[in-house]
């Protein structure tokens, strides 16, 4: 995996999206459940009554465990949708509440909508971060455009170790994510901590 990284790193964004989708299926997985442990450990430092997560595609870490872990705490769990060219959030109540949308991602079943601005914290989809804590997300925009005047304090990505990489030439629309947390969790400023 060491290998991709630096093969990544050095790469425009394009092509490392393309690099990462034909690469995921080598990716070291067992990481998984540590990278779930650390968020779950730092969320329970955290007073909140509201988080947003998302359904993961293939590239992504499962969020499953961590929706469990907010409904123990009675926490509104918020998922997006895609409305138009808009990201919209939902409230979810059960997994059964969740419907595959038009790129394929489960997404919320009600088209009820919650303010953008009355979420306490966002768990965002990333395939790859730099050490800036910009985020890598698919091309469409979705995320940058929804979370462009939310404080990037707000914000938390997980990734399995070879997705943090050097440089990936972000651009200034691309969104900074507040905390990104994975076997080595990255802090707010972007140099690289052993967890």
């Amino acid at each position: 995996m060491r290998e991709l990284k630096q093969y990544c790193q050095k790469f425009n964004k394009h092509s490392l999206r393309r690099t990462i989708f034909e690469s995921s299926s080598l990716e070291n997985l067992s990481f998984d459940s540590i990278i779930i442990k650390n968020l779950i450990n730092f969320l329970d430092n955290l007073t909140f009554n509201s988080m947003a997560i998302y359904s993961p595609t293939k590239y992504e870490i499962d969020t499953v465990e961590i929706f469990y872990y907010l409904k123990r705490r009675k926490i509104d769990i918020f998922y997006p949708r895609v409305s138009s060219d808009l990201l919209e959030f939902g409230l979810v109540d059960k997994l059964d509440d969740l419907k595959k949308g038009k790129f394929g991602v489960r997404e919320p079943r009600s088209s009820k909508n919650t303010n953008i601005d009355f979420i306490d914290f966002f768990l965002i989809p990333c395939l790859a971060i730099d050490t800036n804590n910009k985020r890598l997300g698919y091309g469409g925009g979705f995320y940058d455009k929804a979370m462009k005047n939310i404080d990037s304090e707000k914000t938390f990505a997980i990734l399995r170790p070879e997705r943090l990489i050097n440089d990936f030439s972000a651009e200034a629309h691309d969104i900074r994510i507040g905390r990104v947390l994975s076997v080595e969790k990255q802090s707010t400023e972007g140099s690289y901590e052993l967890n």
